[in-house]
């Protein structure tokens, strides 16, 4: 697999991703809400094609393992979610990048040097609750 097919993946899963989840006025993954939730089945699918499995902690943050031979870990990731009309780009660009690092690792059918964690965080926009960067600053440590 090559790089510039790798590319071409990705922005082909952006474009899907906004023909799902996108009106003409923009991006519509409100976090907890249903046009989001088709987005995560979306992803947690193409995540299950590769034999691995999405997690949700209780913070409702989405992640998958993809253990390595250390477990130094390396995380990829960003937010699904978007405020209300938001570009096609609106945060989920992070995420379907760590999709195609997972299935860039699982094609070589060799272990990685350190284990690779892709996260979704949940209403990282704050769309929903008013504050935005709030999971990813409690694990982050910084809440």
């Amino acid at each position: 697999m090559s790089l510039p097919q790798s590319a071409d993946r990705v922005i082909a899963d952006l474009k899907e991703l906004a023909e799902l989840t996108s009106t003409n006025g923009g991006a519509q993954r409100v976090a907890w809400g249903p046009v989001w939730r088709t987005a995560r089945e979306r992803f947690t699918k193409k995540v299950g094609e590769l034999g691995l499995t999405f997690e949700n902690d209780s913070a409702g943050n989405g992640w998958v393992t993809l253990p390595g031979k250390s477990e130094e870990t390396v995380i990829i990731g960003s937010h699904l979610d978007s405020v209300p009309n938001g570009g096609w780009l609106d945060g989920c660009l992070g995420v379907l990048v760590g999709l195609e690092a997972l299935r860039r690792a699982k094609a070589t059918g060799e272990q990685l040097p350190v284990t690779l964690k892709v996260v979704d965080w949940a209403d990282e926009e704050g769309a929903r609750f008013g504050r935005s960067l709030l999971r990813s600053s409690a694990a982050g440590g910084t809440l």
